[in-house]
């Protein structure tokens, strides 16, 4: 069995190969690119300087573990190297056909790699390397770099968030940065910006706790990991809410029912009148996803002056994210707020929490708001639900 893979955008080689078959064939020979001695499942991929052949091959003889087979394939220029497995192949046993344009080895049974090479120099990927990651200058992870002829792939779980950071990625030597990707617990952040012996991501960045990094670089040959680590910095973690004791609603306290937002985008939320306990006015919002979905409500200030949000909500997880705006505007601190697990959903007595997200110690300041109409923008993040039952907006005292 023959079978032939061509890796993309080697149209030269591919040309090259065309010919060389079409020339076998009109001198007789059989025009394949591989050809073996027994039956066996067979792959090739050509690349700039080299063949990569895979094969499987049974003994049908139950040969000893020395017995060979024979295999010949096609090459553009003469053989000059070559690799079994990561074992060099000595270049008495790379037997060029002038004629057929061919190599001819005699290999061992079993499943193994050939890389067959008519340029540059004896080169393999490397098997695997390591490459830190840092935040504000402490190793929380290391992720297992894995190479292929076209690059490498690195992955590892690391010590670090929830917050936001900034993200770079150390290098060694020249890399196109079109090259590199990152993702962090599945997004994909980019495009990088090459700074003084770096990437830069182009913003700073959401992270989860302890999230899952994937770190892929597309480039031809690598000898080693062009990353020489990742780094987090200048994190910021995320602002937590207080529960308000006993659950008490402060006196003028304006109110928005969150089954009565004005807005919304992404998944859609749920709202069925009567599914949740003791839900205020009968209804609430629930299935709000942390997956970039948003709700928007109106609040009207009666006056100009400061002002504090609160919510009354509920998590039967360890906890949700969300970012708060304000007419258009992140205010400071409110860039990743964390909600506290609840208990549960808001099915049973005391799920439901009244939270204060500014105006106490240690929260984000209040709001400093004109007389009317604010808009109220509450977008999910970091995967978590999160159940609301209202918002309210209440002067600052």
């Amino acid at each position: 069995m023959t079978v032939c893979m061509m890796s993309r955008g080697h149209v030269v080689i591919a040309a090259l190969l065309a010919a060389m078959l079409a020339a076998s064939a009109a001198a007789g020979h059989g025009a394949t690119l591989l050809s073996s001695s027994v039956p066996g499942a067979f792959g090739v991929r050509y690349l700039p300087d080299r063949a990569v052949v895979t094969y499987t091959v049974g003994d049908p003889r139950e040969r000893a573990v020395a017995a060979r087979f024979r295999l010949r394939v096609l090459l553009p220029e003469p053989v000059r190297w070559g690799f079994l497995d990561r074992e060099p192949i000595a270049d008495d046993s790379l037997n060029w056909l002038t004629e057929d344009g061919q190599v001819m080895l005699a290999l061992p049974f079993g499943s193994h790699r050939l890389h067959l090479g008519w340029a540059g120099e004896p080169s393999l990927p490397p098997e695997r390397a390591v490459v830190p990651v840092l935040a504000d200058g402490r190793e929380v992870g290391r992720l297992v770099a894995r190479f292929t002829i076209d690059g490498m792939e690195a992955t590892g779980e690391v010590t670090v968030g929830p917050g936001i950071a900034a993200l770079r990625l150390d290098t060694v030597g020249a890399i196109d940065a079109d090259a590199v990707s990152l993702a962090a617990a599945g997004e994909t952040v980019g495009p990088w910006t090459p700074r003084d012996g770096a990437l830069v991501a182009p913003e700073r960045l959401l992270i989860g706790e302890n999230p899952a990094l994937a770190l892929n670089v597309h480039a031809y040959g690598l000898s080693a990991s062009p990353i020489a680590r990742v780094v987090f910095e200048d994190i910021t973690a995320p602002a937590n809410v207080q529960r308000v004791p006993g659950d008490q609603v402060p006196d003028e306290a304006l109110l928005a029912e969150a089954e009565a937002f004005v807005d919304a985008g992404g998944t859609p939320v749920q709202i069925e009148p009567g599914s949740h306990h003791d839900a205020h006015g009968g209804s609430c919002v629930y299935s709000f996803i942390g997956d970039g979905s948003w709700l928007e409500w109106d609040l009207d200030a009666p006056a100009d002056g400061s002002y504090d949000l609160y919510a009354r909500v509920s998590c039967g997880d360890t906890g949700a994210f969300r970012v708060v705006a304000v007419d258009g505007e992140v205010p400071e601190g409110l860039e990743l707020v964390a909600f506290p697990g609840t208990g549960g959903w808001g099915h049973a007595e005391g799920e439901w929490w009244l939270v204060r997200l500014t105006g106490a110690e240690g929260s984000p300041a209040p709001l400093e708001l004109t007389a009317g109409t604010h808009r109220l923008r509450v977008t999910g993040v970091l995967r978590k639900h999160l159940n609301f039952d209202f918002v309210l907006l209440v002067p600052h005292e």
